[in-house]
């Protein structure tokens, strides 16, 4: 039976029927699922799923029509049906999302954050700030090995992005994969999805990252959980950095392998957010904004955040980036939380980034996030150059890109169109040996949960 913190769908009915065009539908999901609770109706676990999906759709659609005359009805029924939908799917059971009001809560600043963020500051030392920064990584991760030996150091996991596809709906005005870009598009189908794992493995790396444009007709959830599963059997670990999913896509990739949902906001500025994605399913500011509460609620152990340097004024998305990060943390403290903050560097088209993030700026950024969060992963991707990359992990950094490509199919067919420029065109094994020489230890992998 519904509870305090679980109120009846069927107390929102009056409210449904005065604010839902679509009312008597849903009122009939609400019925359907009374009933189930109540043992009235007897469900099987695929049509539990499929009835938690229609109730998480719906949730998303009241977010969408309702959002400019939101009120606390709204928020009592959009909280009722994320706790339906968990209950119906026998997730553990956790409060409702409440990402948004994380996010925008003026007061939620940890004083950890506060003494980080004033780093940030033009007239703050930099050389002292490294340092801290330095100290802290050490502390948690182990500090770098004495000399050049390449005998212990500081691990640094290497891995690769995959493009699946450059097929994408969306209109992202900084995208090189915009859908109205006259590009040449390519969609790998699964055996050149693991022709291009293959030629990864045989670099050595065993951790892969897979991306994806928006396209609905070409990226189900089928593709994507066979392409995990066909790599897992190699002995890849995937993680995924697609378009966000519903909570039992994520869940079917989870059980497939996957080890972890990267998803970035791109910018928590819901003003500049709508005008920089006029079209297409990523315009929906929440259903992007909640993606890592469906990844967490599905099993991933890996959930990655960051924000798109150059969109938005960079000092408020960090916070806010922090404000997501440490919800994320309370709900979900045995996962592992991962940041990475790329930045435009070469735009795409006649788009200009209005906040253009010079490098000192840059690595204050990284050292901040080092302060405020000790233990989490911080990602630095090939966008960036040789110097910064050489500048940055030694202070801050655990995860390194490495041999990239940005095109479908690029590692094993030759390019097409990339997404975007890539900086540092060292091999992998190039970047290795440099680790080795800079007293880290190179890693291939990620150690399953609990080693």
């Amino acid at each position: 039976m519904p509870t305090k913190t679980q109120p009846s769908l069927r107390t929102f009915a009056d409210w449904i029927r005065a604010t839902d065009a679509h009312a008597e539908r849903r009122l009939a999901l609400a019925r359907q699922s009374e009933q189930i609770f109540d043992g009235e109706e007897i469900a099987s676990e695929i049509e539990r799923v499929a009835l938690a999906d229609r109730l998480e759709r719906w949730r998303y659609q009241l977010l969408n029509e309702r959002r400019d005359e939101w009120t606390a009805e709204d928020q009592r029924l959009a909280d009722a049906l994320d706790l339906a939908a968990g209950r119906i799917a026998r997730r553990p059971a956790r409060p409702p999302r409440h990402a948004r009001r994380a996010v925008q809560n003026a007061s939620r600043a940890e004083a950890t954050w506060e003494a980080a963020l004033a780093w940030l500051e033009p007239d703050a030392d930099l050389a002292e700030l490294s340092a801290r920064a330095a100290d802290v990584t050490a502390a948690e991760f182990g500090p770098l090995a004495p000399d050049d030996s390449g005998v212990g150091g500081r691990r640094m996991l290497l891995y690769a992005p995959i493009y699946l596809s450059s097929y994408c709906v969306n209109h992202c005005v900084y995208c090189g994969f915009n859908y109205a870009k006259g590009i040449q598009r390519r969609h790998l189908g699964v055996e050149e999805a693991v022709g291009e794992a293959k030629v990864l493995l045989c670099w050595g790396l065993k951790h892969q990252l897979f991306l994806a444009g928006e396209f609905p007709r070409l990226h189900t959830t089928e593709y994507f959980v066979e392409i995990i599963r066909r790599l897992v059997a190699l002995g890849v670990r995937p993680a995924v950095e697609i378009a966000p999913r519903a909570t039992s896509s994520y869940a079917a990739m989870a059980a497939a392998g996957a080890c972890g949902v990267t998803l970035y906001q791109e910018t928590y500025d819901e003003r500049r957010y709508a005008r920089y994605h006029p079209r297409g399913p990523k315009a929906s500011y929440d259903w992007r904004l909640e993606g890592l509460d469906r990844a967490g609620d599905a099993g991933m152990e890996r959930l990655g955040l960051g924000v798109l340097l150059g969109l938005a004024d960079p000092r408020a998305d960090l916070l806010a980036l922090m404000r997501h990060a440490d919800y994320l943390h309370g709900r979900f403290p045995d996962r592992t939380l991962a940041f990475s903050l790329p930045r435009i560097n070469e735009p795409p088209g006649s788009f200009r980034p209005p906040f253009v993030v010079d490098d000192e700026t840059f690595v204050r950024l990284y050292c901040a996030l080092r302060l405020a969060f000790p233990k989490a992963q911080l990602v630095l991707s090939t966008r960036e150059s040789v110097a910064m990359r050489s500048r940055l992990a030694p202070i801050c950094i655990t995860q390194l890109s490495a041999g990239s490509c940005t095109a479908p199919g690029g590692y094993a067919q030759g390019t097409t169109d990339a997404q975007f420029p890539i900086h540092d065109r060292r091999s992998v094994a190039e970047v290795a040996d440099w680790l080795r020489r800079a007293g880290f230890a190179p890693a291939w992998d990620i150690p399953p949960r609990g080693e």
